[in-house]
């Protein structure tokens, strides 16, 4: 007979055996959580974008050669010019949607009507489908961001017909495009190689998802062959591997796929967007040379008509969505949420860039965001990577001569660009690992025991403090914290206390410098001095003067907004 006592223990060896065999047999007794994950994974690539290429993996982000350059098709309606305008699927374009009364040309569009000349848009989403139409004359428009303009303009300024005479700026990306990631990647620093492991990253080749991680890896300090690129030919690709493929460490790619799958996704994060990078990515449009030699008067019109456009679209956003929606084959509801609210101001993916923006973005030479600011870091990049032979100077196609000749017409314009900012409100958060972007250190030499920025002592000092100003005008929508670092060579013969107020003083001159030369506002930054007690991994002997040069540095940190 079973004692009491045998009992409690026969049971409990009784439910171990069971709670073991659910656990290893759990997928066939209770095959219903797998077969909701899966459906769930299914659910959220079919809410992606649909793409215009297959969904696969290319073996490189080489650029193709341009394919059959010529002169340009000179398409007519009733006698009168049709602009050949190709778009992708992106919020910036609503403007030229709205203005044109849709993608056909017609005579109900701003541009007949005001101007006697027609404007024909197309859905060409693959940027290099669309550079070729370009070069081959079909069409007389090419869209695209700054950095990718920098990219193709190499091949395309070897024939003069098909020079990028770059004419306005439509929008700055504003939380359209981002970087969404999975097995614990906080920002953009955790990218980097750890233990010799590389990060694998998935994106459109030859896009803005290019040049934007890219950009954000150099300001990290990250070198990018430290991450195994995966190829695709366009974003929805990118973001369809991702999903399906675990085995994905982040994908680059814009709105709406960014915020499906970082919604929809279990044990994912959209690391960083520009919703804080929101001076990096640029979207513009070209017209070819020989169609601006022989038209420029409807290019300057074009620009009237997409400013007039953007009023449109703020008046009236569910109208400008509805359009949109027919053009896109999207649901209204998703073209709102691109366009925002406000159509473009505050809200939505992209905020579209009126004349005043547009003045400052080609005319401002301090502007830390300008089109050469932007142009030249996007060469830089490119160059360095050995995606361009030879770089393209800004001047050869930059045409702000269009815009420096409206400003009498629009001279009650305003920029509607800047950010608000609340004193000190967001740094008990913003210190908090969730919300930092990345960091970037930098090195500054100060004489000894002063806190004064001395140009003479440190002659790098300008470029230094110009890298520094040209992050926090790429994340205009962002807070930057200044974090002063001394090294621990002296660590106790001088107090601690001392030690800590020198390294705040230093960091706030940092600060003060970059307030006074770019003119941000103020409570966009905060300082911090940690006084030695902050030193680089592996730096910390106070006797290795290595060691101490690189403790004595500042780093610049970048934060989202509180939302």
């Amino acid at each position: 007979m079973i004692t009491l006592k045998g009992k409690i223990l026969l049971t409990v060896v009784v439910l171990a055996i069971a709670g073991f065999g659910t656990w290893k047999w759990s997928d066939k007794l209770f095959p219903k959580a797998k077969q909701e994950a899966t459906s769930n994974i299914k659910d959220v690539v079919n809410k992606l974008l649909a793409g215009t290429n297959a969904v696969s993996l290319k073996e490189s982000s080489s650029i193709p050669p341009v394919v059959g350059t010529s002169d340009y098709d000179k398409t007519s309606k009733n006698g009168k010019i049709v602009v050949n305008f190709p778009i992708n699927v992106w919020p910036g374009w609503a403007p030229i949607i709205v203005a044109n009364q849709g993608m056909d040309a017609n005579d109900n569009s701003v541009f007949f009507k005001k101007y006697g000349f027609y404007v024909q848009l197309s859905i060409v989403d693959d940027p290099v489908k669309a550079r070729d139409l370009f070069a081959s004359g079909h069409t007389h428009v090419l869209w695209g961001t700054l950095d990718m303009m920098a990219l193709f303009a190499p091949a395309l300024v070897r024939d003069s017909r098909t020079i990028p005479v770059i004419a306005q700026q439509i929008d700055w990306s504003s939380g359209g495009d981002g970087i969404v990631a999975r097995n614990g990647i906080r920002n953009i620093n955790d990218l980097a190689m750890k233990n010799g492991i590389k990060k694998k990253v998935v994106l459109p080749q030859n896009s803005p998802s290019h040049a934007f991680i890219m950009s954000l890896l150099l300001d990290a300090g990250i070198d990018p062959s430290q991450i195994d690129f995966k190829w695709t030919a366009d974003a929805p690709s990118a973001a369809k591997i991702f999903v399906q493929d675990n085995t994905m460490d982040a994908f680059v790619g814009w709105s709406p796929d960014i915020y499906t799958v970082s919604e929809g996704v279990p044990n994912t994060k959209l690391i960083v967007s520009t919703a804080s990078a929101n001076h990096l990515l640029a979207d513009v449009w070209a017209v070819r040379n020989d169609f601006y030699r022989d038209h420029s008067d409807v290019v300057a019109n074009l620009v009237r008509g997409i400013f007039e456009g953007m009023d449109m679209v703020r008046k009236d956003p569910t109208n400008a969505a509805s359009l949109m929606s027919k053009a896109y084959s999207l649901p209204e509801g998703d073209c709102l949420a691109m366009i925002g609210k406000d159509g473009g101001i505050t809200s939505g993916d992209a905020h579209l860039t009126n004349y005043r923006e547009n003045f400052k973005f080609f005319l401002e030479p301090n502007n830390p965001s300008s089109f050469d600011v932007v142009w030249n870091r996007s060469s830089a990049i490119y160059s360095g990577l050995g995606a361009i032979d030879t770089i393209v100077v800004a001047s050869k196609v930059k045409a702000s001569k269009i815009i420096s000749e409206m400003s009498e017409e629009y001279k009650d314009s305003t920029d509607l660009s800047q950010a608000t900012f609340k004193p000190n409100a967001v740094f008990g958060k913003a210190e908090s690992d969730s919300n930092q972007i990345l960091t970037k250190a930098v090195i500054i030499n100060f004489e000894p025991n002063k806190s004064e920025i001395n140009t003479n002592y440190d002659t790098n000092i300008p470029i230094t403090i110009e890298e520094i100003g040209k992050l926090a005008g790429s994340f205009g929508n962002a807070y930057i914290v200044i974090e002063g670092n001394t090294d621990a060579s002296r660590k106790g013969l001088i107090p601690a206390d001392l030690v800590r107020q020198l390294s705040y003083d230093r960091a706030d001159s940092v600060k003060k410098y970059i307030i006074s030369k770019y003119k941000f506002d103020n409570d966009k930054f905060k300082v911090i001095g940690n006084g030695w007690e902050n030193p680089l991994a592996g730096m910390t002997d106070p006797s290795n003067t290595e060691a101490n040069k690189k403790n004595r540095r500042v780093e610049v940190k970048v934060f989202s907004l509180e939302q």
